[in-house]
């Protein structure tokens, strides 16, 4: 079994908090949530499949919810000292942050909506757990099909279609006496 980049879920949590505090925003809790999320999974395409921390989530109407971080935070920010995550994973968090932090609840809630394996999973029905190796499969394909791929208002998605460019001929070795230039007759 892989190890996770950090010991809990509630670090990452305090660190998106804290980050949001230092930009003098506060994070809803939903806004939170598709974070914690997107972070797992964006870790574990850019890691190999490495967990970014031991977390499970569960797909909702409106989106993935980590079921112990929203308990915990339902009343507010619980008083537990907060482990600072080591420099890669803060790095990693930070990127994120730039990536996503300054969309809005609604923005991050359709956009992870819109991922297959969370509709997928809610039409099984609410509470599904989203297995980490189907979450880890699924961002990496999203990776490697970003800018590729098209999706229409339908959210259909259309393979892009780029045009086969023809060989140009090769030129053949002029000879003595041919014009240089085929459309002007060389003047003599």
């Amino acid at each position: 079994m892989a190890t996770t980049a950090v010991e809990s879920v509630i670090d990452v949590a305090f660190w998106f908090l804290d980050k949001a505090r230092k930009e003098d925003s506060y994070l809803q809790p939903q806004m939170l949530q598709r974070l914690l999320y997107l972070a797992q999974g964006h870790y574990a395409q850019v890691y190999h499949g490495r967990k970014l921390m031991p977390a499970t989530f569960l797909v909702f109407e409106m989106g993935p919810i980590e079921p112990n971080i929203y308990r915990m935070f339902e009343v507010g920010r619980p008083d537990i000292r907060a482990v600072m995550p080591p420099p890669e994973v803060e790095n990693f968090l930070e990127r994120l942050w730039l990536k996503y932090g300054h969309h809005g609840t609604d923005y991050l809630s359709e956009e992870v909506r819109g991922h297959e394996i969370v509709w997928r999973l809610l039409r099984q029905g609410e509470g599904q757990e989203i297995p980490f190796k189907l979450m880890a499969t699924f961002f990496k394909e999203l990776a490697t099909t970003k800018g590729k791929t098209i999706k229409t208002a339908d959210g259909r998605r259309l393979q892009k279609w780029i045009p086969t460019a023809k060989p140009i001929p090769k030129k053949r070795a002029r000879g003595i006496g041919e014009p240089t230039d085929p459309i002007k007759p060389q003047e003599q």
